[in-house]
């Protein structure tokens, strides 16, 4: 199947990264650090999370910074996300005025247990309910398989768990399905079937992928992905983040690293290098320089 040269960038430094730092950064420097950002041109940026304030209270300014935000002029065509957990996360997304959400269910019960308080059954029928509201209203939806190569909990989920997932967020309409190795310690091999398995339900220009780099291998699962075909690819700048809920994992994909990568495939992404390295090194000042990349 061919595919086109461009690459969608989703930008998760803002919601993925900052939810994993001991810090809880201002509001005055999320709104500069999504600014910065905006400034390079990714495709898309998640900015905020829905979620209760006392899972991750490094994201409890939802509504104040998203406030900010779209009182700005410099946004142009860069979309802004944010996770929804549950219906009552969708309402509070729908106040803010954001262009799409991010939803996910975890391929494991262990996992998901964890992370929402409920087996993968349940929080599948709850996400289900907020990608149908989210289609009434018009908003684009990201759905992602968490933990779709490894779990901390289970270890490595059947095909079929995964596939299961996919084939729901494709009837329900997901304009991505992203696959999301969450640990950072997915094998290659895995990978390649799940992608094949993938493609029976989503075409290959729908699908995502979203990689932590624990083991040092995100580059190598991104390459077999473009390789077959997915152009959309989550990254976060200076390699920031990780799961609260996943012990052990590290850092996204850089942003940086992927702009590397993809250049060396022929792939353009259209984004500005120079104004990607100026918000890394601000989100590092913010940080007290703990990035890893």
């Amino acid at each position: 199947m061919s595919a086109p040269t461009a690459l969608r960038v989703h930008e998760v430094a803002p919601r993925d990264g900052l939810q994993n730092e001991a810090r809880i950064l201002p509001l005055v420097d999320k709104i500069e650090l999504v600014r910065k950002l905006a400034a390079a041109t990714p495709a898309s940026i998640e900015v905020a999370s829905f979620v209760r304030a006392d899972r991750i209270p490094q994201l409890a300014d939802a509504e104040k910074l998203c406030a900010h935000l779209l009182e700005e002029s410099w946004r142009g065509g860069v979309a802004l996300y944010g996770l929804v957990p549950n219906l009552v996360g969708f309402a509070r997304f729908q106040s803010c005025g954001l262009d799409g959400i991010t939803v996910l269910v975890s391929a494991t019960d262990g996992h998901s247990q964890a992370n929402v308080g409920q087996p993968r059954a349940r929080a599948l029928a709850e996400v289900l309910e907020v990608m149908a509201a989210a289609r009434v209203q018009g908003v684009r939806i990201r759905a992602y398989v968490s933990m779709a190569l490894i779990c901390p909990v289970e270890g490595v989920p059947p095909v079929a768990a995964v596939e299961e997932l996919v084939a729901a967020f494709a009837q329900a309409d997901a304009d991505e399905v992203i696959l999301a190795d969450t640990l950072g310690r997915g094998e290659p091999e895995q990978l390649e079937l799940l992608i094949e398995a993938a493609m029976s339900h989503v075409p290959v220009e729908r699908l995502g992928l979203h990689l932590h780099d624990t083991s040092g291998r995100a580059g190598e699962l991104l390459s077999l992905g473009l390789e077959a075909g997915i152009r959309s690819v989550d990254a976060a700048v200076g390699g920031c983040g990780g799961c609260p809920f996943a012990p052990g994992a590290a850092g996204n994909l850089s942003t940086e690293k992927l702009l590397s990568l993809v250049a060396t495939a022929g792939l353009n992404p259209g984004m500005d290098v120079l104004a990607l390295d100026q918000a890394g090194e601000f989100l590092r000042a913010c940080l007290g320089d703990t990035l890893p990349s």
